[in-house]
């Protein structure tokens, strides 16, 4: 996945290995992560494959710097990749889950301190995420105007880590009421 998730960014503009995190950090890594060791292993072998080159930029006083730009070979992956059809639902992977699932023999106190530790979490998660889509609506907007059906599908994404977060909120109350009672 991480190898498309830089490929989309670099189709936006060339960018470095730490530009690539850096969107990613404010963007996709809220749905997918990525580790700058993964980043930088990645671009290596797009750049051996002919997705992606790379320029040397010197600079003074600061250290070089490597941009990558996207290759019509990338853009044509990208493009395939984009266009082939989901078939299947993504697994869910949730830790906290299988800690609840093997729970019965916790203490009922430690079970209901963790949940309410989770439910402050994805409160605040929440929190980030509308800040985020402010943040789309004010600045994104006014910073490339080219962008304006793009920002559609970021906003669906976000839509979609909203409507995530309420309801593993409303899913952290009821599981602290159904414990509480236990």
């Amino acid at each position: 996945m991480i190898k498309y998730i830089l490929l989309g960014f670099l189709n936006y503009q060339p960018m470095t290995g730490y530009q690539l995190k850096q969107a990613i950090d404010e963007s996709t890594a809220h749905f997918w992560h990525a580790h700058h060791s993964q980043i930088y292993t990645t671009l290596r072998q797009m750049e051996g494959e002919g997705l992606v080159t790379s320029e040397l930029l010197q600079q003074e006083s600061l250290p070089d710097r490597r941009v990558y730009t996207i290759q019509p070979a990338g853009q044509q992956v990208l493009k395939d990749w984009l266009n082939q059809t989901q078939t299947e639902a993504s697994p869910i992977k949730e830790d906290l889950l299988v800690r609840l699932f093997f729970s019965a023999q916790r203490d009922p106190i430690q079970v209901l301190t963790e949940l309410r530790l989770q439910f402050e979490l994805h409160q605040a998660k929440l929190a980030a995420y509308l800040a985020i889509g402010e943040h789309i609506v004010n600045e994104y907007a006014k910073a490339n105007p080219a962008w304006k059906r793009d920002q559609q599908f970021w906003r669906l994404t976000l839509d979609m880590g909203i409507h995530y977060e309420e309801m593993y909120i409303a899913w952290l109350q009821n599981s602290i009421k159904k414990i509480e009672t236990l």
